[in-house]
């Protein structure tokens, strides 16, 4: 037998933390579904290609014909490759809304700002063929929805990377300058995008709104600050998105701007944004408008369930409901727990859609402590006990809802059992 540790960044879940990923990703399903997103499946292994976007950081294979294989380690490029094969049409640029949802496990190489996981749980959404602030819109809601269905109050932080680009191209920046420059705006570094304007010897009103950028973070009102200097109709643009995407939404209260927003320049070419939760530092999901790096015209989103469940966690502890278990979320009051010394009620039970165990042991004195070991809310006793059908479901536990035990005792008592 195999005693040796898992790889490193590669851990089991318990059942609690498994039935708990498993209600966030139902949940999360059934939102998606609710606003139009059909789901799609993509497979775990494909082939090596340089132009991958995280291809640096993949799970490398080798297969019996030589091959170079990797494991899946972004959903996007995947779903791209099934847009070009089954929808051909908006992959070569016919506008045509094409709405997919996802969900499945990714793997990276060790990184040390995901906590040298290496098998996370990813969650996401992408909006294809369309290219339009009211698109843009209807994902940052769905951003905002996705956190509120999961019991966290959202936070949203909007950006478009086309303003910093634009930008850059005013002051001339120069290609091999741009990733350390718009790396240290994305920190909101000022005092090193200053250094580094002098260091590349950038001057006037472009490379003056480049050292404002890390400071334009607020509500509405920064992209009339940022207006105010633009330096050029490109620059403009990108703003005037950002306020249209604004526009389309009722309540902007939960939105914060960030001009600042400036990872991944050379792949996201539009509208951006991040979700948090209050009092959980990390980003909870992400994503953005990406025309033309994948497909012509494409913008989605994905969640990171892991973290998404630690914020879940951390906020049940704040409020001081949750007993430190991530499982208890997942565990809804209307869903009890049966163990059972009779068969045929069990089967009774089970084809209505209620859990029961089987007891291991036969002797009824036994079986309750058994009952409470696994975690039962009721202990089902034989018909040899004698009494009815109900009066044989014995609750274990103070505080179990009434009307839970109502229905088990009127299933059982229609049914016979």
């Amino acid at each position: 037998m195999n005693r040796a540790p898992l790889p490193e960044g590669i851990r089991f879940l318990a059942p609690e933390e498994a039935a708990a990923r498993a209600a966030a990703v139902a949940t999360l399903r059934d939102l998606y579904r609710e606003w139009g997103y059909l789901r799609v499946e993509v497979p775990a292994l494909e082939r090596l290609e340089a132009d991958h976007p995280r291809a640096s950081k993949s799970f490398k294979l080798v297969d019996v014909g030589g091959s170079v294989l990797a494991l899946r380690s972004d959903f996007t490029p995947a779903l791209a490759r099934l847009v070009r094969t089954a929808y051909p049409a908006v992959a070569a640029g016919e506008e045509r809304p094409l709405r997919l949802s996802y969900d499945g496990l990714v793997w990276h190489a060790i990184d040390p700002e995901l906590a040298r996981g290496r098998e996370f749980t990813q969650v996401g959404i992408e909006l294809i063929g369309v290219s339009s602030a009211r698109a843009d819109a209807e994902l940052i809601h769905l951003a905002r929805e996705s956190v509120r269905a999961l019991g966290l109050t959202p936070r949203v932080e909007v950006g478009n990377p086309a303003y910093v680009t634009a930008l850059f191209d005013a002051a001339g920046v120069a290609d091999g300058a741009r990733g350390g420059l718009a790396d240290a705006i994305d920190r909101k570094d000022q005092s090193e995008v200053r250094a580094l304007v002098d260091a590349h010897g950038l001057r006037g009103a472009a490379a003056d709104a480049i050292v404002a950028v890390p400071d334009l973070y607020g509500g509405p009102e920064v992209i009339d600050e940022a207006m105010a200097r633009v330096p050029t109709a490109a620059a403009a643009s990108a703003l005037e998105r950002l306020a249209g995407v604004l526009a389309e939404f009722e309540d902007k209260g939960e939105l914060m701007i960030d001009l600042g927003m400036a990872r991944r320049l050379s792949y996201y070419t539009g509208v951006t944004f991040r979700a948090y939760t209050f009092d959980f530092g990390q980003p909870l999901l992400g994503g953005g408008r990406y025309d033309g790096s994948l497909l012509p015209r494409a913008a989605g989103f994905a969640l990171g369930l892991g973290r998404v469940l630690a914020a879940v966690e951390a906020a049940r502890e704040q409020r001081g409901d949750g007993g430190g278990r991530v499982g208890a979320a997942a565990r809804r009051a209307e869903d009890p727990l049966v163990a059972s010394l009779d068969d045929p009620a069990a089967r009774v039970l089970r084809a209505n859609g209620v859990r029961v165990v089987r007891c291991v042991t036969a002797d009824p004195q036994d079986a309750r402590a058994e009952a409470v070991t696994v975690g039962a809310d009721f202990l089902l006793v034989p018909r040899e006990t004698g009494g009815s059908a109900a009066e044989r479901l014995v609750a274990l536990r103070d505080g179990l809802d009434p009307s839970v035990a109502q229905r088990l005792r009127s299933l059982l008592a229609e049914e016979g059992a």
